[in-house]
């Protein structure tokens, strides 16, 4: 990762993976600036053409303008954005013991990084995968989470080219069957899951996951000739109220409600 700002050590980093979607990271930006405790904030460009990394520059020019950018150089294709999730996870490691990853679909509430820093597991989640017999009790669930040094010392070593490279190979090789995913948060409660390690949940949702399948099936999102800042006014509309075609949206969809 090759940040475009120089950025000084932090007890504590928000990692914030983003590619294609400025509209929703504008979203997510305003929602941080908002939240009590804030720590120092990284957004982590994916590989993408100059006019997308403009973009989201504006955004960030707009919505938190104390972030810092970082943007990576092209890689080896890993699907679901997971090369970028991880790769955000191991450099802000290397500023920081607690790691806060909030993706660019994540609405934090105000208190997000107080119930976090009132918890001491090496991984904390922000809210519940609604579909329990999915994410099971003790497993980690991406959307709004805390790492901590005992568990990104065991991860950041499986954060590699071998693994990007091929995932399935790698996940046989290195752990015990399991065969359900090998995306970016199926590798951390594998890691978790080898070291015995749990992870923790509010009772309550401390934010919420906005995001929904099929990233182009809106116009508004993928027409550039519309202003960004209009784009993102659409974004504000349809993200922030029950969505109307429920089977577009991803099954843990859930509505901004602090």
């Amino acid at each position: 990762m090759c940040p475009i700002q120089h950025k000084s050590v932090a007890k504590a980093v928000v990692a914030i993976p983003t590619a294609n979607r400025p509209e929703l990271l504008a979203l997510a930006l305003e929602k941080l600036s908002q939240a009590r405790n804030k720590p120092e904030v990284h957004i982590y460009v994916d590989s993408v053409p100059e006019s997308r990394l403009r973009e989201i520059e504006v955004v960030r020019d707009l919505y938190l303008p104390e972030a810092f950018l970082f943007h990576a150089a092209p890689h080896v294709p890993a699907p679901s954005g997971s090369w970028n999730i991880l790769n955000a996870i191991k450099s802000a490691a290397t500023y920081s013991e607690n790691v806060y990853l909030v993706e660019e679909d994540i609405l934090v509430f105000p208190y997000f990084f107080e119930y976090h820093e009132s918890q001491t597991a090496p991984a904390s989640c922000g809210r519940r995968h609604p579909d329990s017999r999915w994410i099971y009790r003790d497993l980690y669930c991406n959307p709004g989470s805390c790492l901590r040094r005992p568990l990104l010392d065991a991860l950041i070593p499986h954060i590699n080219d071998d693994y990007f490279h091929d995932m399935k190979l790698y996940c046989e090789m290195n752990f015990l069957p399991w065969d359900v995913s090998n995306l970016d948060d199926w590798l951390i409660r594998r890691v978790m899951r080898k070291n015995q390690m749990k992870c923790v949940y509010p009772d309550k949702p401390v934010c919420a996951h906005i995001g929904y399948r099929g990233y182009g099936v809106f116009d508004i999102y993928q027409n550039h000739e519309i202003d960004l800042e209009k784009r993102i006014e659409r974004a504000r509309e349809l993200v922030l109220k029950e969505p109307p075609q429920r089977e577009t949206w991803a099954r843990d969809w859930e509505p901004y409600l602090p």
